[in-house]
């Protein structure tokens, strides 16, 4: 990765520094097996809901020419490419995983948008940027792989502006009981089966990914994820259940 840095953005983190010093976390353990294929599977395994959700996520965002926009948890970048395809303005991609990073890389260069995203390895949990860094923070799938969801919201909230935009995707589990059955055994059974065959990193995220959900949602559901947002700052919350709940989009304004 490149690690030249120009006045105002933050350079990608060369291969030979990926935190060395920093325990290796779940997400890293996860992800950085998968990424090369990351994009193509997860289209598949979510029935190719991964992009559309990515663009209705993107959709509810409210920029301004020349803003500075935060993507937390990026992976391979493909929800600050979706920014960028539709707002004129600079994106900051930030993941733990340095594979994923790598991968996202590569796919930002083939868009020729290496001059507008600039990628940065780093945990959500210690924000590498000041306060009131951000006009826009968008996070993505992270919050199952925090310790504490109440401390990684209120990092993401002090490096946004008052007045800027909080947004994330994450997955739920439906409540209509009929729909919720189907995606038992579609979690439970279905992807561990489904998985098996493509690699070994991505059989370990089929048999993952159902019981974490569940367990998550369980914890965390969505009026209290709702009532952290607004305890950070975010006092107008709304939320968006896409795929029959199958996943949840929520956005808010920091107060001014």
């Amino acid at each position: 990765m490149k690690t030249k840095k120009r006045e105002g953005q933050w350079a990608s983190l060369p291969k030979s520094q990926p935190s060395a010093t920093a325990r290796r976390t779940l997400a890293q353990d996860l992800f950085d097996g998968i990424a090369p294929s990351y994009d193509t599977w997860a289209q598949v395994l979510t029935f190719f809901q991964y992009l559309p959700w990515r663009r209705f996520l993107v959709s509810r965002m409210a920029l301004r020419q020349g803003n500075l926009v935060l993507d937390v948890c990026t992976g391979t970048a493909g929800v600050a490419m979706e920014i960028a395809d539709h707002h004129d303005g600079r994106i900051v991609g930030l993941d733990v995983s340095h594979m994923m990073l790598e991968a996202g890389l590569r796919a930002i260069e083939r868009q020729s948008m290496d001059g507008r995203i600039q990628l940065v390895q780093g945990r959500a949990e210690h924000l590498p940027f000041p306060d009131e860094t951000f006009d826009a923070v968008v996070f993505t799938y992270l919050l199952r792989y925090v310790q504490d969801p109440d401390a990684t919201i209120r990092e993401l909230s002090r490096v946004l502006k008052p007045g800027g935009e909080l947004l994330s995707l994450e997955f739920g589990i439906p409540e209509a009981l009929w729909v919720r059955a189907l995606w038992k055994i579609y979690n439970r059974v279905v992807m561990p089966v489904m998985t098996l065959p493509v690699s070994r990193g991505w059989h370990r995220i089929g048999c993952f990914l159902g019981p974490n959900i569940s367990e998550f949602c369980k914890q965390y559901p969505v009026d209290r994820l709702a009532a952290i947002w607004r305890d950070n700052g975010l006092p107008l919350v709304e939320t968006r259940p896409l795929l029959k709940g199958a996943a949840i989009v929520m956005w808010g304004t920091k107060d001014k």
